[in-house]
């Protein structure tokens, strides 16, 4: 009799939110949506090699899922919703950020990766915010993507996001073998460091995090969309991006600039960048596709700046950086099942070497460092909900050293990295 109780009064406790989720359903739309991305790499240091089974890519390209609700306002021509985005955290371990279920960046460990499964590893929160929206354009807040995230990325008319992008998701962990001395240890993002969001090393969309802000849309004025936004702590940005068509061609073009006046003195100490009191950050990427053929290619270009640096902190880190993306193939439907796409990247990340790591090492003579990057891809699709890729990339180390110094016996030579990787993507 005393379950009974307690069974009934936590039905009218359930039942109490019925409504709520009823006038939701009835007046507005609940949606469900994202993707499972899921890989196996190859990989091949100069010293060792391994095969490893991860969630593939980085944070936001990772598997996700996402809750999206709209709602019209009642007398009124104004629209409400909200984001709820959530990815599964498993991957490798030992990544930069020092966490275990990051899959961002890989790292081997002693005797290669662990044979360990990442079970029950958890669901990292992306995204959690809401909307109100109308004629004078949209205001967002809470946990979101700010204007100037995925500047350097999405606007590849190829949308072969997965496959491979302007960041360095692949291997930016890894240790660069080879090294010697002051120098053994270190990673290669350590070389792909972000000076406006200390501890990302990923070469590129180094304002791309998802942060707690404000985010105001501008009505679009024709083809061509602005936003502006704010995020703590003391973190601006503005971008403006293009999509249309000329002749035959597809064209888009994404322009943003931030600036982070919130970096730290002890972040910098302990963080892997030069930083500042502030610092700029100038992104771009264009892209074009020729509609009959689909032969396609996109550029991307990022410059980052430092203002305040200590001079401590600039002897031992670039306080200036610059990042160039190149990729072009050909998107087309050859068989029945849905469009192939065939394609190539280069890319060139240069002066962002930081403390963490290389310290010893840039203290002997380092004046400024190169990573290049190369890859060649292949994109199945299968439809619209399901597409398959193999992709090698190989990434390579370059420090200029100071004539006479302990640098160049350090740095001269390291090993590139080769990887494979054989992943698919399930949009649901």
């Amino acid at each position: 009799m005393k379950f009974k109780t307690l069974k009934g009064a936590a039905l009218v406790a359930a039942t109490s939110m019925l409504p709520i989720s009823q006038v939701a359903m009835a007046e507005g739309n609940v949606n469900i949506s994202g993707w499972v991305n899921e890989g196996i790499m190859f990989y091949d240091d100069g010293v060792g090699s391994d095969v490893v089974q991860s969630s593939d890519n980085g944070t936001t390209l990772n598997s996700r899922i996402t809750f999206t609700g709209s709602y019209d306002l009642p007398s009124t021509s104004m629209q409400a919703g909200f984001e709820i985005t959530m990815e599964p955290t498993s991957g490798f371990g030992g990544d930069v950020f020092g966490t275990s279920a990051n899959p961002l960046i890989a790292n081997q460990e002693a005797g290669g990766f662990s044979d360990g499964n990442a079970f029950a590893t958890g669901v990292t929160t992306l995204a959690s915010n809401i909307y109100m929206s109308g004629g004078w354009g949209k205001l967002t807040i809470g946990t979101q993507s700010m204007p100037t995230d995925n500047i350097a990325v999405l606007e590849d008319p190829s949308m072969t996001l997965w496959t491979n992008v302007s960041p360095v998701f692949r291997g930016g962990g890894f240790t660069v073998q080879g090294l010697t001395g002051a120098g053994a240890g270190a990673s290669f993002a350590n070389f792909l460091q972000c000076i406006g969001t200390q501890g990302l090393g990923i070469g590129i969309d180094c304002n791309g995090i998802y942060r707690n802000g404000i985010r105001y849309d501008l009505p679009a004025f024709g083809p061509v969309t602005i936003a502006i936004g704010y995020a703590n702590d003391d973190i601006y940005d503005v971008a403006a991006k293009y999509k249309g068509d000329f002749g035959n061609f597809g064209t888009q073009l994404a322009l943003g600039y931030s600036v982070n006046n919130g970096l730290s003195r002890a972040g910098q100490a302990a963080g892997l960048s030069a930083g500042g009191d502030s610092a700029e950050t100038f992104q771009m990427q264009a892209g074009a596709m020729h509609k009959p053929t689909g032969i396609f290619g996109a550029v991307s270009y990022q410059h980052e700046e430092a203002d305040g640096v200590s001079a401590a902190m600039s002897n031992a880190s670039s306080d200036s950086t610059d990042s160039w993306y190149f990729k072009g193939g050909i998107k087309k439907q050859w068989f029945s099942i849905g469009d192939t796409s065939i394609g190539g990247s280069y890319g060139q990340y240069h002066d962002q070497y930081g403390v963490a790591g290389v310290s010893a090492g840039v203290a002997a003579g380092v004046n400024g460092s190169e990573v290049d990057r190369y890859s060649f891809g292949v994109t199945q699709y299968f439809g619209s909900r399901f597409q398959v890729y193999g992709n090698y990339e190989n990434l390579d180390l370059d420090v200029d050293c100071a004539s006479g110094t302990a640098c160049v016996g350090t740095y001269n030579g390291s090993d590139s990295l080769d990887m494979f990787t054989l992943g698919g993507i399930f949009f649901f």
